[in-house]
């Protein structure tokens, strides 16, 4: 194991989901992570998996962000447990397939909450501690789709686009607080209860992103 973050906590959003690979990976290299997502059941598998490899690296919080007293009940409970947090990771994942005509605009409010709204709610409340702490780093999960379209996918390139505006905005205006910020934009990734399912269904899909991967 590498200790390149020894002494470091970083605060996981989403880490249920896709962000579990990533809190293996800062614990692997030496940081404590502390787990916040609404399903308190996943949050638990995932604690106990990575305490078999690291002991007292990982602590939860199950929260469910829907409005700025909930990122206040999350900042304060961070004051009260005196945890300084160096590194932010925001990977939310929601995902709604439908035409652009057809597409319920219920469904465009709720991937930009989950997607860009808490990110940004989340953020902000972090971020403001990293300023009185001398800095740190926010890394943000967007998506290919952030990038270049994709059919039936209107709310998800919408909302993953914003992300990575937003991501570009917080880099210019923090930087002079000594916080770094970056924005990933991932390809398909195979995520439970999300994309799973939809493969399962459809192997065709799975099939046409495989052979588009040069290394397999």
């Amino acid at each position: 194991m590498s200790e390149r973050l020894a002494g470091k906590m970083a605060l996981i959003l989403g880490a249920g989901r896709v962000g579990s690979s990533a809190a293996n990976a800062f614990v692997n290299e030496g940081a404590k992570v502390i787990l916040l997502d609404r399903d308190e059941e996943r949050l638990e598998t995932l604690k106990k998996k990575l305490e078999e490899s690291r002991k007292g690296f990982c602590s939860t919080i199950c929260a469910n962000i829907d409005n700025q007293r909930d990122v206040d009940e999350i900042t304060d409970l961070l004051e009260e447990r005196k945890w300084k947090v160096d590194i932010l990771l925001n990977c939310p994942a929601y995902i709604y397939r439908a035409s652009f005509v057809d597409h319920p605009i219920e469904e465009i409010d709720r991937q930009w909450h989950i997607n860009v709204r808490i990110v940004f709610m989340l953020s902000q409340a972090v971020a403001k501690m990293m300023s009185k702490n001398g800095g740190g780093k926010i890394i943000n999960l967007a998506s290919v789709g952030g990038l270049f379209p994709e059919k039936e996918h209107a709310g998800h390139c919408a909302a993953k686009a914003g992300i990575i505006a937003l991501s570009k905005v917080m880099a210019l205006e923090l930087a002079s607080a000594n916080i770094q910020v970056n924005v990933v934009a991932p390809g398909p990734t195979e995520t439970v209860p999300f994309t799973s399912p939809f493969y399962s269904q459809h192997p065709e899909v799975l099939k046409r992103i495989e052979e588009k991967t040069p290394a397999g």
